[in-house]
Parts: structure tokens; C-alpha cells; sequence
């Protein structure tokens, strides 16, 4: 096992026992200072600034139109890991980056990308499913330019803490596309 996929499994393994721990530091999500007066306050806002910690898998595809034919169970793509920050402007527009490392054996950080995210949250249900799309660039096998789009879904415990899946299509300049997932935790400061 390399060190890259000890560290991601031990961090997978630490996230939902730190779960407990955070929500009671930030409040039972009845409030900012855990009162139960403001429970009224939409779960997302605007002026917001999360935190992505998430497992990632990410495989390499023959166009989009094979991208429904990609098949976790056969090991086509590798496991890894994705931290990402994104900030909303607005309760629905918000812009963010994220940086994917996985356990292939190339650099250690596979891609860094920047998006822009569309939400649209339902109520105050929790529920916030989302579009997004943007660019950046691939370091791993070779250094080149890419586009992507996607989409995911939210859902909040609190104002501070959500779970989040997405999926998205990865278009680099000359190599194959490319399908990223992501699952983890989002913490709102």
C-alpha cells in the first residue's frame, strides 16, 4: 500500500468520527451560536465560504458518449482524494477551485480546476442539487489545458456541515476524456 493511499484511507476513516465534534463546536445548525431561536434561516446563503475534503475516482473515457459505460468494478480508473474551497456570491452563483490527487503513481496532484457553480436549493429542506462547469489543468501524465462540466448534489445537516456527490466530464486538449466522482464532506465557515 503506498503512502498516498494510506493517508487517503486514514482520512477517510478519520472525517466521519471528527463529524460529531464540529457540529457541536458550530451549533446544532439551529444557529451560529447553537440557538434555537433562528431555525427559521435558510440552510444555504449567500457570502458563503465552504470547505470540500472528498474520495474521488477518477477513469479515462473514449468520448462522452461512452461515459455511462464506465465500470467501477473492473478498475479502468484509480481512487484518490479531492480538496476543494468554493465561495457563493449569491445563494445560487457561487465560483470555487479544487485540487484531485489520486493514487496512480504520477505527481501528486493529478489536476487543479476552477468552476463555476449553479445551486438551486430546495427550500429548506437540506437538498441543493447543482450544475457546474469551468477549466484548468492536468499535471498527471502530461501537462495540458482542459475543460469540464458536471453535476452534483448537497445535502446540509446544518449551516455548517453538508455531504456532497458529484460527477463531471473532463475534456483535456489531446489526451482522452476523463470522468471525475467525487463524494465527501462540505464545511461551511
Amino acid at each position: 500500500m503506498t503512502l498516498k493511499n494510506i493517508i487517503a484511507f486514514t482520512t477517510s476513516l478519520m472525517l466521519p468520527a471528527m463529524l460529531p465534534l464540529t457540529t457541536a463546536a458550530w451549533g446544532t445548525g439551529s444557529g451560529d451560536n447553537g440557538n434555537t431561536d433562528d431555525h427559521d434561516r435558510p440552510l444555504f446563503s449567500a457570502n458563503e465560504l465552504s470547505l470540500d475534503l472528498s474520495g474521488s475516482y477518477i477513469a479515462q473515457e473514449r468520448g462522452i458518449e461512452h461515459l455511462f459505460e464506465t465500470s467501477i468494478k473492473h478498475n479502468r480508473g484509480t481512487w484518490g482524494g479531492n480538496v476543494g474551497v468554493n465561495y457563493f456570491i449569491t445563494q445560487n452563483i457561487g465560483v470555487g477551485a479544487d485540487a484531485n490527487m489520486s493514487a496512480n503513481g504520477g505527481n501528486f496532484v493529478d489536476a487543479v480546476l476552477g468552476n463555476l457553480t449553479l445551486r438551486l436549493p430546495l427550500g429548506n429542506s437540506g437538498f441543493a442539487p447543482y450544475v457546474l462547469g469551468g477549466g484548468g489543468r492536468t499535471t498527471d501524465v502530461t501537462w495540458e489545458w482542459v475543460g469540464q462540466a458536471g453535476v452534483g448534489l448537497e445535502y446540509r445537516f446544518s449551516r455548517r456541515i453538508g455531504l456532497f456527490a458529484d460527477g463531471r466530464c473532463i475534456w483535456p486538449e489531446h489526451s482522452p476524456d476523463a470522468l471525475l466522482l467525487r463524494a465527501g464532506f462540505r464545511i461551511v465557515f
